[in-house]
């Protein structure tokens, strides 16, 4: 029986890229996924186009937790939160028990298997004042370089047809000479889901980390393994009533 892995977008992709846009993600996880894996992208009922500020990700939070409780309860093995910012991450551990994948977590944890030093290519210079606060509470800044904005938002990237590619080379390698990363993680999805971090990664002759590929092979993983995150450092919530 094949294990099913749920890619949980955080924003209305087919109000905003559209349902064409979707399934192009869906069918590049899927290929890159292996034997026996099924993929499924969900959307989100209402939101922001892209996740660039915290109250985006607040705003966000509860459907995300809303879609992967879902998920779970229809049968899916684990879950993907589908932002480099892992927006929602430790409520949504709170909530289910199937397996629940951070991509910005996994691709930083990652790049420390690969140098000494990493650096994270963010869509806009602001990347850097939201990453810093959350690698440090992960203890994950110690061996950060730096957090670099490649000057494309999120929804341009995605879209394309501008000098995207040209940036993130450049930026690559400013991050290289002048901080002194020897890893570089793409810090967006949208980024990420271009597919050519193999390219970038020869280019600049220094390891790339897609945040989409390391999200998908650590869940993977986890359900190889058969084990997920631990309920003791995610307690489930004491049953209460919401008020309204």
């Amino acid at each position: 029986m094949a294990r099913r892995i749920v890619y949980q977008l955080v924003a209305p992709m087919e109000k905003t890229l559209g349902v064409a846009e979707m399934e192009r993600r869906r069918d590049y996880l899927q290929r890159h996924a292996g034997a026996g894996t099924q993929i499924t992208v969900q959307s989100v009922p209402a939101g922001y186009p892209s996740i660039e500020s915290e109250r985006d990700a607040v705003m966000v939070a509860p459907h995300l937790m809303a879609g992967l409780q879902k998920a779970e309860a229809e049968g899916a093995s684990a879950g993907i939160v589908g932002c480099f910012s892992d927006p929602g991450l430790d409520a949504i551990r709170e909530t289910v028990t199937m397996p629940i994948v951070g991509p910005g977590q996994s691709a930083v944890t990652l790049a420390l298997q690969l140098g000494e030093r990493y650096s994270i290519l963010s869509p806009l210079d602001s990347g850097a004042k939201r990453a810093a606060p959350r690698l440090r509470a992960q203890g994950l800044s110690e061996r950060l370089a730096s957090v670099r904005g490649v000057g494309v938002s999120v929804v341009d990237l995605a879209r394309g047809g501008n000098d995207a590619w040209d940036r993130i080379v450049a930026t690559g390698r400013r991050c290289i000479d002048e901080d002194g990363a020897d890893v570089l993680v793409m810090g967006c999805m949208s980024m990420a889901f271009m597919g050519v971090e193999r390219e970038l990664s020869q280019r600049l002759s220094a390891p790339v980390v897609s945040p989409v590929l390391a999200a998908l092979k650590t869940a993977e993983t986890l359900l190889d393994l058969g084990i997920a995150h631990s309920r003791t450092a995610w307690p489930r919530p004491p049953e209460k009533t919401y008020l309204s």
